[in-house]
């Protein structure tokens, strides 16, 4: 494995493998759809599920995650690389709270969160958060299922329904009787 910080090498014979930190501190991830990734243990510590497996020392070779896309992987990566860096510049950040700065810093990287978040399709969104569920990183799921209820805030359920493409399998006598079950739900 490469040990300069931004040296790729081919492994094993994969057409496609990224480096997002090729440092000797890594560990080897393979999505779903065969894309490996390099990653530095202090980036996969924020994910609960890879942090357990470090610890268990179950990180040794190439870890294959059969629930998680190249994409949303990618994304991931890059998510716990920037928190990991930002932890690694402020002492005394607590591992795994994906909010490590506090203040001005805090606030910036909070931003830079939003920004990674609104530029994904909506099955990027979906993805995402599957992913980030999945490897357990909480402040990715939250700012992404966040990115989801901000969408559909003050929205109709017709609204709602043609934006995530769910057809409505109600008749109007049973939409009308939920209605009524719920009226509180439908106060405005």
């Amino acid at each position: 494995m490469p040990e300069e910080e931004g040296a790729t090498e081919e492994v094993a014979g994969e057409e496609e493998a990224f480096y997002f930190r090729a440092i000797r501190k890594s560990i080897m991830l393979k999505s779903s759809d065969g894309m490996l990734f390099q990653v530095s243990k202090e980036a996969a510590r924020l994910s609960v599920l890879l942090a357990d497996m470090i610890d268990e020392g179950c990180a040794g070779s190439i870890i294959p995650l059969l629930n998680v896309d190249g994409r949303s992987l990618a994304t991931v990566i890059e998510y716990c690389n920037k928190h990991a860096d930002a932890a690694a510049v402020k002492p005394g950040a607590d591992e795994g709270s994906g909010s490590s700065s506090s203040g001005a810093s805090g606030e910036a990287l909070k931003e830079w969160d939003r920004k990674l978040i609104d530029g994904l399709s909506m099955d990027a969104l979906y993805d995402l958060i599957n992913a980030a569920n999945f490897l357990n990183v909480k402040d990715l799921l939250g700012a992404a299922c966040q990115k989801v209820a901000d969408m559909i805030k003050s929205k109709t359920p017709e609204q709602v329904r043609r934006m995530f493409g769910i057809a409505n399998d109600f008749t109007k006598e049973e939409e009308e009787e939920i209605r009524k079950e719920t009226s509180w739900a439908f106060d405005e």
